[in-house]
């Protein structure tokens, strides 16, 4: 995909993660998916964007907030890899991990995004969406191949 911004490349990627979500309401062993994902994503969207939002002073309190959920999420998501998935509470643990989720997906498409595009310049956007696509396709491709 030619010309996608970074924005536009992480809220297809929030998509995506929501719809693995589902899957996972469905079939628990999928939440290893939605880990792997959320793995990469973080990186990238820490290294990619939040590391230039970070030095701007009209936009650093979103991004650092930002990094701060992900440090939350990353927290529950081993949580929830250690514990057994054939305990009721697995699923409870989710729920609330959902709500969590939900919530800063939200919050970056609604808040964090806009300002970045505001502040970006749209050349740096494009080049940088492309790379974050580029590099999640590398990096879930290596993922993929463990358990």
């Amino acid at each position: 995909m030619k010309d996608i911004t970074i924005t536009k490349a992480l809220t297809q990627h929030h998509n995506e993660m929501r719809n693995l979500i589902e899957e996972i309401k469905k079939d628990e062993s999928k939440y290893i998916l939605l880990k792997k994902h959320l793995d990469i994503h973080h990186e990238l969207e820490e290294d990619l964007l939040l590391s230039l939002l970070n030095t701007n002073k009209d936009v650093n309190a979103e991004s650092l907030e930002s990094k701060e959920e992900h440090y939350v999420l990353n927290m529950l998501l081993l949580d929830l890899a250690d514990f057994p998935k054939d305990n009721p509470r697995w699923m409870i643990k989710f729920k609330v991990f959902v709500e969590i989720v939900e919530h800063h997906l939200s919050e970056e498409e609604e808040d964090l995004f806009p300002e970045a595009e505001e502040h970006l310049p749209a050349s740096q956007q494009k080049q940088l969406g492309e790379e974050f696509l580029h590099l999640k396709q590398q990096r879930l491709s290596i993922v993929m191949e463990t358990k």
